[in-house]
């Protein structure tokens, strides 16, 4: 008897952890914190590297049936963005790839500001001749240019 409580239990869980990851970003409340985002620029693409903490439900979840689960979530965080091809994704850190974020212009390439489905404590560009910009506490890209060094 014990064990069959236990296994309901168990079932329970499961079905609570398998649900949770469609519905678990929100404006108020979220159970991922980006605490760094860096966007490195490459022509007109960006590579995004992502650190993050996850709340302790998010943890066992992502324990139990695996980090590739929380692919939606970026896909939502990502929302603006035409082609996001996600690379990697650990239990603290993700690899984003994001296609045609800029356009070309001549010599140089143009990045319109887009808006992000979360918070970012620090968001750092990278250009590709090397220099950077930081932001703090931001939803959103900003307009930039760069050139292609």
């Amino acid at each position: 008897m014990k064990t069959l409580a236990a296994i309901v239990v168990l079932l329970i869980a499961a079905f609570a952890l398998v649900i949770m990851p469609s519905s678990a970003v929100t404006e108020d409340e979220q159970f991922i914190h980006i605490n760094r985002m860096v966007v490195t620029f490459e022509k007109t693409d960006g590579m995004v590297e992502i650190t993050y903490d996850l709340d302790l439900f998010a943890k066992t979840y992502v324990f139990l049936l695996g980090s590739r689960n929380l692919e939606p979530t970026f896909e939502k965080i990502f929302f603006k963005f035409e082609d996001v091809e996600t690379i990697e994704i650990g239990q603290n850190h993700a690899v984003i790839m994001l296609k045609n974020i800029s356009r070309q212009s001549g010599e140089y390439y143009l990045h319109d500001s887009c808006e992000l489905g979360a918070t970012v404590d620090v968001l750092t560009f990278i250009y590709p001749d090397g220099s950077t910009k930081q932001l703090e506490n931001t939803r959103s890209t900003q307009n930039t240019f760069y050139s292609d060094v």
